[in-house]
């Protein structure tokens, strides 16, 4: 089932659409940004479909609309990106919102469930973002992310992705309280983004191979994964995006059931 829903900003009460799908029994939350392109031929439903298609654990997904999609998701001015000045300013606030509102919102009605946030180019480039700046993530689905912006590379390297908080037990995942487990990260691109003719954004392929192997030094190889589809930025967005979270579902459900040894 599925239905839309407005929610209030704490700080500055600007209304903010939402579109939340229950799949199942839900063991888990998750959170993506969503704009016009995701909108396009029916791709938020197809991505429900295909996440509900993929793995068989329950879920509730929440898609809350960016209508300035730069503004929202930078975590810096890059002028490749967008002359707008107040592009790099507004990334903080939307996290709190996430963090402090919609994350609230959405445990009162379906209980500490551990929560993957995700997203395609720059909802990519913010979800991985997010999860340097707050341990509220279990997991990250980061499909074609925009790596290439000025700076990337340097900031990555000097704020690693902070370990998830643990949750209470109200999903059969069982995560621990007491046990510290690094986060799951999805990363994928398409095998043409890097022959595209724009100079900057041609750097993609290396930036996201240094990204994964940056994620591999800082976590664990079996916490990452990198996978490469076939086309270029555009096109199949729906379908790499729930790839992508139906990839990190699963690498929670194997860590998560794993026997735990903690009566030693």
């Amino acid at each position: 089932m599925s239905n839309t829903s407005t929610i209030f900003t704490e700080e500055h009460n600007i209304q903010t659409p939402c579109k939340l799908f229950v799949v199942s029994d839900p063991q888990v939350l998750l959170i993506q940004p969503s704009a016009r392109h995701e909108e396009k031929n029916d791709g938020v439903r197809r991505e429900i479909d295909l996440i509900a298609q993929a793995s068989p654990t329950g879920f509730a997904m929440v898609f809350f609309d960016c209508v300035e999609w730069a503004r929202a998701l930078m975590p810096w001015a890059d002028d490749a990106v967008s002359r707008d000045a107040e592009v790099g300013r507004h990334a903080p606030d939307t996290l709190r919102f996430i963090e402090h509102t919609l994350l609230p919102w959405l445990r009162e009605r379906f209980g500490a469930l551990p929560c993957i946030i995700g997203g395609y180019s720059l909802g990519g480039l913010f979800a991985l973002w997010a999860a340097r700046n707050t341990d509220a993530f279990a997991a990250v689905a980061a499909a074609s992310p925009s790596l290439w912006i000025n700076g990337w590379g340097e900031y990555a390297a000097a704020h690693p992705i902070l370990p998830p908080k643990a949750t209470t037990q109200h999903s059969t995942l069982n995560i621990p309280h007491s046990e510290s487990r690094s986060s799951a990260i999805h990363l994928s691109l398409g095998d043409r983004e890097e022959h595209c003719r724009n100079q900057r954004m041609k750097r993609i392929g290396d930036c996201v191979r240094a990204e994964h192997a940056l994620l591999c030094q800082q976590l664990s190889p079996t916490a990452v994964t990198l996978r490469w589809h076939e086309g270029g930025h555009f096109g199949a967005e729906a379908e790499r995006t729930a790839e992508a979270f139906a990839w990190c579902i699963e690498q929670l459900v194997h860590n998560f059931q794993q026997p735990q040894n903690n009566n030693k």
